[in-house]
């Protein structure tokens, strides 16, 4: 089955409970999710909702819990940022058997236990155990030319990543890389608004993504 999507709502009022509160509330995933039987695959990518007149969001996100969705006990991490109050930050899960397709932030108990994703050594990190990542040597494995961590690091970063512009509107983007794997696939409108398609992938280094509407835009391939 596709992923289901569902809409996130909330509506937040000032201490005297009757002013609308202003500001925006983000939800990001806490990892990748994927769903084997379509070939699909959503990177953890920021939504905002920012709060309009009457205090309210509504926020499209991919529930966590479908059938065929991988891996299990994904959570959203929601940070509230509401002008003049504390920012307050939390965790909630994204049923797909949400009543009307539509989950009120008022009605979740917040999840306690998010799936753990870890972080690796960044450029910084290294080059504060140096003057410079460029001065500490680097014996060349796996592919890699480089000779210093700091090159190593340009290098990697380089051969991680891959943006595809599509500048003619199209239902099918077919997109040719030099990853060598099958990366993550975010795309984003060209007013960089998020868009989710059904990704098929040719081989290691090639996909087509297809679309329900014809438009162009970006693909980040990760």
């Amino acid at each position: 089955m596709a992923f289901t999507t569902i809409a996130v709502t909330g509506t937040f009022l000032q201490a005297d409970n009757s002013t609308a509160a202003t500001g925006n509330v983000t939800f990001i995933a806490s990892t990748t999710m994927q769903d084997s039987s379509n070939n699909q695959i959503i990177a953890p990518t920021l939504s905002t909702g920012t709060l309009n007149g009457s205090g309210s969001i509504s926020v499209n996100l991919t529930a966590t819990d479908d059938s065929t969705t991988q891996p299990t006990g994904v959570t959203y991490e929601v940070t509230e940022n509401i002008d003049g109050a504390g920012q307050n930050k939390y965790s909630i899960e994204v049923p797909s058997a949400s009543n009307g397709a539509t989950l009120d932030l008022a009605d979740i108990t917040p999840a306690v236990t998010p799936i753990i994703t870890y972080s690796y050594a960044t450029q910084a990190y290294v080059d504060s155990a140096s003057t410079s990542a460029g001065g500490i040597s680097f014996e060349a494995a796996s592919g890699i030319t480089a000779t210093t961590v700091q090159a190593a690091i340009e290098e990697v970063r380089n051969r991680s990543k891959y943006t595809h512009d599509q500048s003619s509107p199209s239902t099918t983007w077919s997109i040719t890389h030099s990853l060598g794997y099958k990366p993550n696939v975010a795309v984003v409108d060209t007013s960089d608004t998020l868009c989710f398609g059904d990704v098929d992938y040719t081989n290691d280094n090639a996909l087509v993504v297809t679309f329900a509407q014809s438009f162009g835009g970006k693909a980040y391939l990760s």
